[in-house]
């Protein structure tokens, strides 16, 4: 069931980052980094009926503990994404996220005590490898786009690091609770964290507050189909993801069957965003793909 579940993840996913790419040309990086959980969050309270509900007093201390350290993660993580996305490529982004792969095994041994084995060492070699080959096969139209995806390069390795450490925490939270719960908590959550620090990050700027969400409001109006397809699939996406984990001999499985997204998501953006992908671009993907077969079938 985990690998099924899996699977629907990976679709989801694909699909989410085609329509977040949609929307984050458009909209402010520092806005879809609380709205992507926003507009899922009819789903995800509607989500709640399905199983049980844990209400505050029923969790332990830890679990709120650990929910501290993982929602300003997440917001460090959201941030750097949207605003990787926004200036450069998706054909670029999508296979330098699928690092996170290595970097969720590291995560995986040093917080929850699960070894690799020397399968999926190889694996990660091949990932890393396709990687490189990618960042440094991407040809440029001029010189400030090549800077604009050096920015997203890093921009990409803060939020991979991130998202290993949160990601591993939240294994440990979702055998606390159960994975409706868990989303729902997350989410009611990490949307008003990340507003609060949207306004402090504007008014240090010394931007004009009100002028901001005018043009917010008015970019989320322009951009409600996306925004919808976003809501649902990351509703689903996240619900087969946690389930999945719980589940999974090892959480490491469904990181790196979920990272194979890559795929799909270049291959889309090459038709809706008549991105350019070369051939040396496609080597690299080829050898990350080996390495996420290796990975998740040996972990």
């Amino acid at each position: 069931m985990w690998f099924f579940l899996s699977i629907v993840a990976l679709l989801m996913l694909s699909g989410r980052r085609t329509a977040e790419k949609k929307a984050a040309v458009n909209i402010d990086s520092m806005a879809m980094a609380w709205l992507q959980q926003a507009v899922a969050m009819p789903l995800i309270v509607a989500s709640l009926f399905i199983t049980k509900f844990y209400w505050p007093y029923q969790l332990p201390p830890l679990f709120w503990e650990l929910m501290v350290i993982y929602i300003a993660l997440q917001a460090i993580y959201l941030y750097c994404y949207f605003r990787a996305i926004s200036i450069a490529d998706i054909s670029f982004v999508a296979p330098l996220m699928t690092l996170f792969s290595v970097a969720n095994m590291v995560g995986a041994y040093i917080i929850l005590g699960q070894i690799p084995t020397i399968t999926g060492v190889i694996g990660a070699g091949f990932i890393v490898a396709g990687s490189w080959f990618i960042a440094r096969s991407k040809q440029y139209d001029s010189e400030s786009s090549a800077e604009a995806h050096r920015k997203a390069s890093i921009l990409v390795i803060t939020a991979i690091i991130v998202c290993s450490i949160f990601a591993n925490i939240e294994v440990i939270m979702l055998r606390m609770s159960n994975p409706t719960t868990y989303n729902f908590y997350t989410s009611i959550l990490t949307v008003p964290f990340v507003i609060f620090v949207t306004v402090l990050i504007i008014k240090s700027r010394r931007r004009n507050t009100r002028v901001y969400w005018t043009s917010v409001s008015k970019s989320i109006k322009n951009n409600l189909w996306p925004l919808s397809i976003v809501g649902l699939t990351y509703t689903v996406n996240m619900l087969a993801t946690y389930q999945a984990k719980i589940t999974a001999p090892n959480q490491a499985y469904v990181g790196s069957i979920k990272a194979a997204s890559v795929l799909p998501v270049v291959i889309l953006g090459v038709l809706f965003f008549n991105e350019k992908v070369s051939s040396k671009q496609w080597a690299g993907i080829s050898a990350i793909l080996i390495g996420l077969v290796l990975i998740s079938v040996n972990v």
